[in-house]
């Protein structure tokens, strides 16, 4: 007979090893819809990705070749640099897609798990889809609005440092921005967690939440930081490899250069980096999780959500039940 292991509850107080446990924990319970969502959802991202970034390779790499034409009036540093910027901004609008659905698988996992009696058993992307939709549009705003005031802000002091002829002024403000960074992470959850907060509401009460656990979340992030990097440099090596090899092949000039510039070779080294790509997502998961727990665990120790649920919960248990109503007729 198999034991049910306790649900892992969103709001509830955990210290630095629990917030381990409970993001292992839930990975492991949920693992199998994970990834088959991120399978749905991410890979075909992935592929596109992956041209992405052999395009970029293409050019910085030393065997690259003028492989699009860009006419005779464009000379050959020119067209490098305009398919550098060109593989640049397209590997960083997948990431910001990439990202924002990874938002919204993680995010809508753990909303859905937290409010559903029976978790995710039995649960299909077609249950999931409402609340994914809604975290991807969160998240999206949320990411550019914070993007543009980090902009907005990191000009405000260049333009002072520059009026005032003191660039020195700008290095404490820039370092404060920066450790800014860590709190405003919570934004997110805030938003995506708490209904009834507006966009500008969730970026106060994340900048609150975040300041007040500074260096819990920063320990956090960092162990988790580390941990992804290990993890995603595994799915890594096969690109790293067959680069490695095709550039020493090709450099060296040998016979084997023909094969290593050849299509069929060319595929598997896409092939490769569609699998990196994949894998970062997929580590990146810990880190989304990890955000999401995090804030569990703050949130309940700054405002006690969860006594707040008992009680809703109490009070529809009691409207429900009719046993004492008809305690004469039992």
């Amino acid at each position: 007979m198999q034991i049910e292991r306790p649900k892992i509850e969103l709001y509830q107080v955990r210290s630095f090893g629990e917030k381990f446990s409970a993001i292992f924990e839930f990975i492991r319970e949920n693992f199998k819809f994970l990834l088959r969502a991120c399978t749905y959802l991410l890979l075909p991202l992935c592929l596109v990705q992956g041209f992405a970034m052999e395009m970029m390779m293409k050019v910085l790499a030393p065997y690259y070749t003028n492989t699009f034409d860009m006419g005779e009036d464009v000379d050959v540093a020119q067209g490098m640099l305009l398919r550098l910027g060109a593989s640049y901004v397209g590997y960083g609008i997948c990431l910001l897609i990439g990202s924002t659905l990874l938002a919204g698988i993680c995010y809508s996992m753990v909303k859905y798990y937290h409010k559903s009696p029976n978790r995710l058993r039995n649960t299909t992307l077609s249950d999931l889809k409402p609340i994914i939709i809604q975290v991807i549009k969160r998240s999206l705003l949320m990411t550019l609005v914070l993007v543009a005031l980090f902009i907005g802000v990191l000009v405000l002091i260049i333009s002072f440092a520059a009026i005032t002829s003191a660039p020195i002024l700008a290095v404490i403000p820039i370092l404060a921005l920066v450790v800014c960074c860590l709190p405003v992470s919570m934004a997110l959850p805030v938003y995506v967690f708490e209904d009834e907060e507006t966009l500008f509401s969730s970026i106060t009460r994340g900048l609150k939440l975040g300041f007040h656990s500074f260096w819990s979340l920063f320990g956090l992030m960092f162990v988790i930081g580390f941990l992804t990097n290990i993890l995603s440099s595994f799915t890594s090596i096969p690109w790293y490899i067959l680069t490695v090899v095709k550039s020493v092949l090709v450099a060296t000039d040998t016979t084997q250069s023909s094969f290593a510039t050849s299509p069929v070779y060319s595929f598997f080294v896409y092939l490769s980096s569609v699998f990196m790509n994949f894998g970062m997502y997929l580590t990146m998961t810990l880190s989304t999780f990890a955000l999401a727990f995090h804030y569990g665990s703050i949130a309940e120790e700054e405002d006690g959500f969860s006594v707040e649920e008992d009680i809703q919960h109490f009070d529809e248990l009691a409207e429900k039940d009719t046993d004492i109503d008809n305690f004469d007729k039992l």
